[in-house]
């Protein structure tokens, strides 16, 4: 898979998200800006909650939520089970399906045809990864499209990067998280950066990966900017990190990004999770919790990169809080009867 450098315009189309100018030059960089999304997280925590509360007051009901996932990979032990409790805590009512590494997609589309009848679910979340067998793309689209409330669903991608053709249900969740972080850390964009998504073979030949990466950039990247999918595994990656103003990698390679390859000032968007290790708990001992890393030793780019959204605690803190937030939109569309 070669990487495809391309000169692209993205059209505003009225969009609520913010565009000016960054007001950090590389001259003033002092200290790497690690941004953090406890802050969104909690707040939006405490706004849905307080939501569904308001509710199931007026309604006698709650909204509901499924997750469907497989066990295909060591964090999904952890991960699901962070999704289920969080999904509690908020007052959701949880429905959940785990399912054989080993099912057929038939299998699947059971699953969420059943998903789909139940009217007591609102949204449907397919944790990512899937076993390699299944078509993502295929499982995804099986889903109502009234209740894939993360924006991937193809309809719902096309409402993201064409909403003069269908106007979306609901905010896809990464680009809407990372510019609630950006504005909640003063940093704006502006026209003219090198964009550089850096992602392995294995999410570059994902056509759900892709579509979800493209659709996000299509909000996300400010007019008039360079935008660049490269391979991890490119004989020109370097070359394209060095040029890239903001960097976003998705690798299931624990800090891969070594600090040389870096522009002094670039700013660092970091997706994906990766569980390295496994190790006691300090309150409790015998009790294991996973140690989480992503493309980039935040330590190794202090001094070097403006601002960075860590893995963990960063981006994907912030988009599983829009997701909740989606998931009472779901159901106030429901209680509409669209």
């Amino acid at each position: 898979m070669q990487e495809c450098k391309v000169r692209i315009v993205f059209f505003n189309f009225n969009s609520p998200y913010p565009q000016g100018n960054f007001v950090l030059k590389n001259s003033d960089i002092m200290e790497t800006k690690i941004i953090k999304g406890d802050l969104i997280k909690n707040k939006i925590f405490t706004e849905v909650k307080s939501e569904v509360e308001r509710l199931q007051e007026k309604y006698h009901e709650t909204p509901g939520i499924a997750f469907l996932g497989f066990m295909c990979v060591p964090l999904s032990k952890y991960n699901i089970p962070m999704h289920i409790h969080l999904a509690q805590t908020m007052g959701f009512r949880v429905f959940t399906e785990v399912m054989a590494n080993e099912s057929t997609e038939e299998e699947v589309f059971a699953v969420i045809d059943k998903l789909n009848e139940n009217n007591k679910i609102h949204a449907i979340v397919l944790l990512q990864p899937l076993p390699l067998q299944l078509n993502p793309v295929r499982i995804v689209n099986r889903i109502n499209p009234i209740k894939e409330v993360e924006g991937f669903h193809p309809m719902n991608v096309m409402g993201t990067m064409v909403p003069d053709i269908q106007v979306s249900r609901y905010p896809m969740c990464l680009p809407t998280a990372l510019f609630e972080m950006f504005r909640e850390a003063e940093i704006q964009l502006y026209k003219d950066q090198e964009w550089v998504f850096l992602l392995d073979d294995e999410f570059l030949s994902n056509a759900l990966t892709k579509m979800i990466v493209r659709a996000a950039a299509s909000r996300v990247v400010p007019n008039d900017c360079a935008v660049t999918f490269v391979n991890k595994d490119s004989k020109n990656l370097l070359e394209h990190c060095r040029q890239a103003d903001i960097l976003v990698a998705v690798t299931k390679f624990p800090e891969y990004i070594q600090p040389e390859w870096l522009k002094p000032g670039v700013c660092i968007i970091d997706i994906y999770s990766n569980l390295v290790k496994e190790v006691p708990s300090k309150t409790d001992p015998a009790k294991m919790v996973p140690v989480i890393r992503g493309g980039v030793n935040v330590a190794s780019v202090n001094n070097i990169a403006s601002s960075i959204l860590p893995i963990p605690g960063g981006l994907m803190t912030v988009v599983m809080a829009i997701l909740f937030r989606n998931t009472v939109i779901a159901y106030k569309n429901s209680i509409a009867g669209f």
